[in-house]
């Protein structure tokens, strides 16, 4: 049990370390921007270049990256451990 303890809080440490800050938390995401597969996102990826809310979170052992346009997330980004996964959020259905 003393184990499991010890390595959960190594990999805590790592994670605390490794973290990605945010200037590649957004080269991640205008990566994702840049890449438009319809037209649709395209518009959106010039509107999240000039008018887009950027946001940061950091989580101590992640982070969290949001590219907003009017208060709906455009682009979400999650980063653990120096690696970063970025998608376009799908809209939701109405």
């Amino acid at each position: 049990m003393r184990w499991i303890l010890l390595l959960l809080v190594v990999a805590g440490v790592a994670g605390y370390f490794t973290r990605p800050e945010e200037p590649a938390m957004r080269s991640a995401a205008e990566a994702v921007l840049s890449d438009p597969a319809t037209l649709g996102e395209l518009m959106q990826g010039v509107g999240a270049q000039v008018a887009g809310d950027r946001q940061y979170n950091n989580y101590y052992v992640a982070a969290k990256y949001t590219v907003s346009l009017s208060d709906a997330p455009v682009v979400e980004c999650w980063g653990a451990f120096t690696q970063v996964q970025c998608q376009r959020v799908e809209e939701a259905a109405q």
